[in-house]
């Protein structure tokens, strides 16, 4: 007979589609599990056990849909770098922080655990970058400095129980034909094997298995009680005066503002819709979702902190804002006028500096684009200019890249130390994670992490949307403040809110 787990999928897919997790591989899940606890006994710590199998036809929206239901952490992550989507749902282990040290903190307790893991199952081929067991999340732009506790840790990154992973045929495609379904668990000597498995493979069940109720997705027109602007329109064009004038003064050369407009409306937001209409309005994007009990943070950035590929390090500096035309002869004299701002040129190079210099050290080999490009999206245009480079043998990993470069000069300003600190005594803002970092590594280091703008922090019928953008010494209050409206407008289009 076969096992309560091969129901998996079966129900969901055609007859000659269907697959069973058989007796074999239910047996080969336990036996992962009572290795680990062996090794758990033997080492005198907790051990990472991860096994895996191909799942077919996954639609990485649909996972994530019933995920969020089946655990009160979840993530979804759709790369635009290699259109690798992963879904997570439950957590084998937490690796948060808070503080000025939290991503080393992370890197250390994951480096820990993620030494000599106990694996089994069939791992797929042909899946983007990265292997194995993850850790995902993410990271704030600073330390939360308020007495209240914030909705997110400054640093949440965790071992998913479930983790699906596949690549998407087009950019603006959820599905694959082929996928790899991993179950994670950490263990210690105590452990009960049965149980641990049988808990997997319910979770995996809850992912994998429409549930009822679940083509009922009819959603109502979004009715809004109230908005606020964080600061208001008056106090934040008067900060960036005040930028202006330390900068004009010498204190520092670029710094970037952040508001934060939030939103109540008569009835919860529709979260799934909202990353999927972001997906088609925005597919040179990557997106992510993050949820942790009551709270979602959302967004589609156009901008990676670092990616690692094998002994490959990405970065890219994508500063300076046009809008789009309404024509393309209007589209092309902002593309000429983003080209030719002495202003914006500035701005830009600051970011592509600090880059440069960051990377060289790590890296036999660094290239730098010889000038910028432009980035085109449905409601801005930037530039952008990629950093790529070769490491050394002994490189640095994901997070140790991601410390190293959190935040640029593109999200805090330069030089960092004093651009930061103004922040802290100015901005008045409680960004939490927007303009932090969202991504993953594996055991071995490699990863990716997305910059955390064009974000919403959502609970309920709360949603609060950040934009921000970098100031110089001639910044413009009223233009800066009008490039922040431009950049709200793709989660608010997303949400449903005019």
């Amino acid at each position: 007979m076969p096992s309560s787990a091969s129901v998996l999928y079966m129900a969901a897919l055609p007859e000659a589609d269907r697959f069973a997790l058989d007796l074999a591989s239910r047996e080969d899940l336990l036996d992962v599990c009572r290795r680990a606890v062996a090794a758990a006994e033997q080492r005198q710590r907790p051990v990472l056990a991860s096994w895996a199998m191909p799942v077919p036809h996954t639609d990485a929206l649909e996972l994530w849909r019933r995920s969020r239901h089946a655990a009160s952490r979840s993530l979804l992550w759709r790369s635009a770098w290699d259109r690798g989507f992963l879904v997570t749902a439950g957590t084998a282990h937490d690796l948060s922080a808070n503080g000025e040290d939290r991503i080393a903190a992370v890197r250390a307790a994951w480096e820990e655990l993620a030494h000599d893991p106990v694996t089994g199952g069939g791992p797929s081929s042909g899946l983007p970058t990265g292997e194995g067991p993850l850790l995902v999340g993410g990271v704030s732009f600073a330390p939360a400095t308020g007495a209240a506790r914030p909705p997110l840790p400054d640093a949440l990154m965790w071992v998913p129980a479930v983790q699906i992973r596949g690549s998407a045929p087009s950019l603006t495609g959820w599905a694959a034909p082929l996928g790899e379904l991993r179950l994670n668990a950490v263990v210690d000597r105590h452990s009960d094997p049965v149980q641990i498995s049988k808990g997997l493979l319910h979770m995996a069940e809850q992912c994998l298995l429409p549930q009822p109720g679940e083509q009922d997705r009819s959603a109502s027109p979004v009715r809004l009680r109230e908005s606020v602007e964080l600061p208001s329109a008056r106090e934040w064009k008067e900060l960036v005066a005040r930028a202006v004038r330390s900068m004009r003064q010498g204190s520092f050369e670029k710094v970037v503002l952040a508001r934060e407009v939030r939103y109540l409306a008569e009835t919860p937001f529709d979260v799934p819709a909202a990353l999927d209409r972001l997906g088609e309005a925005y597919p040179e994007a990557t997106l992510f979702a993050v949820r942790d009990g009551g709270h979602e943070f959302i967004g589609a950035t156009p901008e990676y902190l670092v990616r690692l590929t094998g002994r490959t390090v990405q970065t890219l500096g994508l500063a300076g804002t046009t809008p789009r035309g309404a024509t393309p002869e209007e589209d092309a004299s902002y593309e000429r006028d983003l080209k030719g701002s002495t202003k914006i040129l500035h701005e830009h190079d600051v970011v592509v500096r600090m880059l440069r210099e960051a990377l060289d050290g790590a890296c036999a080999d660094l290239t730098v684009a010889s000038g910028p490009t432009v980035l085109k999206l449905a409601n801005v245009q930037h530039l952008s200019t990629e950093v790529e480079g070769t490491l050394h043998e002994a490189g640095p990993g994901i997070l140790e890249f991601a410390d190293m470069l959190h935040p640029t000069p593109a999200l805090g300003g330069h030089p960092r130390a004093e651009s930061l600190d103004w922040l802290a005594r100015n901005e008045g803002l409680e960004r939490g994670w927007y303009a932090g970092g969202v991504g993953w590594s594996d055991t071995s280091g490699q990863g990716e992490f997305g910059v955390a703008i064009r974000s919403a922090l959502i609970r309920g019928n709360s949603a609060s949307v950040y934009a921000g953008c970098g100031i110089v010494a001639d910044s413009d209050p009223e233009e800066e403040y009008q490039e922040t409206r431009a950049k709200l407008r793709p989660m608010l289009d997303a949400l449903g809110l005019d």
